[in-house]
């Protein structure tokens, strides 16, 4: 909890701003630093292994030999063999060095073991029907308790149905007509919608930032809402005037 409020924090990539984002470190850190909810990007390799980084190719964190790889470099394009080596801490540090690719199940195994709870990115809305299944089957493996985040009402509806007691979180179109939807079938779950804070960080992103009337109907079904992407205490301000349940932060925002 965000300091004597009910708002709870996330970490985005873990604490990407003091460590290498996507790692078992960052991880590590939001749990040692209090967070609530670590977030996270899946990948899947070529041979449907589920990885987490947030990149298609490791052109930007991935290293041998402290080298970068000259030519594009798709995780797809990989097995989970030729990836097991690469390095993905030293690009932003070298006290990092050494820092592996983990699998999903790596992922899950410690949040679950540290009683944190664990929000896979919407990026898995691009998996393919098959890597979506292996997707679920790993999470079932692992109690089936973890958020995962879609645009469209099509996987999360699916995924409700699999795992009844299961977080949702909703980042798609807040028509009523959708809002209405994800009520009817998200009954009995914890279900967050995310809406955009107006920064430097969700500039890219081209649909309305959080004001009072976007609060007030999202609360209005019942539903959490989620704000992103936070980095300073100045922001968090801001989004506390509108009630935010949960915030995502790089790190900037400390519980």
């Amino acid at each position: 909890m965000y300091r004597n409020t009910n708002c709870r924090l996330q970490a985005h990539r873990g604490v990407c701003t003091e460590a290498p984002e996507n790692t078992m470190a960052a991880f590590r850190l939001a749990v040692a630093q209090g967070y609530d909810i670590i977030e996270f990007d899946p990948k899947m390799t070529r041979d449907n292994v589920c990885i987490i980084l947030h990149d298609r190719t490791l052109n930007r964190t991935g290293r041998v030999a402290g080298e970068s790889f000259a030519e594009e470099t798709k995780i797809a394009d990989l097995t989970f063999a030729e990836l097991a080596d690469i390095d993905v801490g030293g690009w932003f540090d070298a006290k990092y060095i050494g820092e592996h690719i983990p699998t999903l199940s790596q992922a899950l195994d410690y949040m679950k073991s540290v009683g944190m709870e664990a929000k896979i990115d919407n990026v898995i809305e691009k998996f393919t029907p098959e890597q979506q299944e292996i997707l679920f089957d790993v999470i079932e493996k692992h109690g089936g308790c973890v958020g995962i985040t879609c645009k469209g009402l099509d996987m999360l509806r699916r995924y409700a149905a699999r795992f009844p007691a299961a977080p949702l979180h909703y980042d798609g179109d807040l028509s009523k007509d959708v809002l209405d939807e994800l009520a009817e079938f998200g009954k009995g779950h914890k279900v967050t919608v995310w809406i955009r804070q107006d920064n430097k960080r969700t500039a890219w992103c081209k649909v309305a930032p959080v004001n009072r009337e976007l609060s007030d109907l999202v609360h209005g079904y019942g539903f959490l809402l989620g704000v992103w992407i936070l980095g300073n205490d100045e922001e968090m301000a801001d989004a506390l005037q509108y009630d935010a349940d949960i915030v995502e932060t790089t790190g900037g925002v400390k519980p």
